[in-house]
């Protein structure tokens, strides 16, 4: 099963921000157990069982990658030397936070670490496919460039409770 890192300014796995739609697609070919679905979206991709949600601005170039984790998704993904899977709510947003050299308050609904461009969001037991359904695991934890950073900074100030 193949495993895909996630890592700050860089991407997931073989999925880089700032590629382009077609090198995203010749990537992800190379994984046998994969199924590439274009959203009705133009702007989107989906790939594993839908699990990697890849985003394009207006360039067609990567902007953002989410992860939601769940069994049976045809991959396995990794942040830092763990499995995405294994971090509790609270554990990944207190080692995010830490990297990002922030000091947020915790929260369960979503949250952008805006030094690493990483968001987390939607915080249930429901998701701990890993542990039982016993505690909270966020549904998906995405990666974004400066184009995502600054589409997040435009909705909070349209609307100031957006994290």
């Amino acid at each position: 099963m193949p495993q895909l890192e996630i890592q700050a300014h860089i991407g997931v796995g073989p999925v880089h921000l700032g590629m382009t739609r077609s090198q995203v697609h010749a990537a992800l070919s190379l994984y046998d157990n994969n199924r590439l679905d274009q959203a009705s979206a133009p702007a989107l991709d989906y790939a594993f069982g839908n699990s990697l949600q890849i985003e394009y601005d207006p360039d067609g170039a990567v902007q953002f990658i989410g992860v939601g984790f769940y069994e049976n998704c045809g991959c396995d993904y990794s942040f830092g030397d763990r499995h995405i899977g294994d971090y509790s709510a609270q554990e990944l947003f207190a080692l995010l936070a830490a990297m990002d050299e922030s000091q947020p308050e915790f929260t369960t609904s979503e949250h952008c670490f805006s030094t690493l461009i990483i968001s987390v969001w939607g915080a249930d037991p429901q998701y701990d496919c890993r542990g039982g359904y016993t505690r909270d695991v966020y549904a998906q934890v995405s990666v974004g460039n400066q184009t995502y950073l600054d589409a997040i900074a435009d909705l909070e100030k349209a609307d100031p409770s957006v994290q």
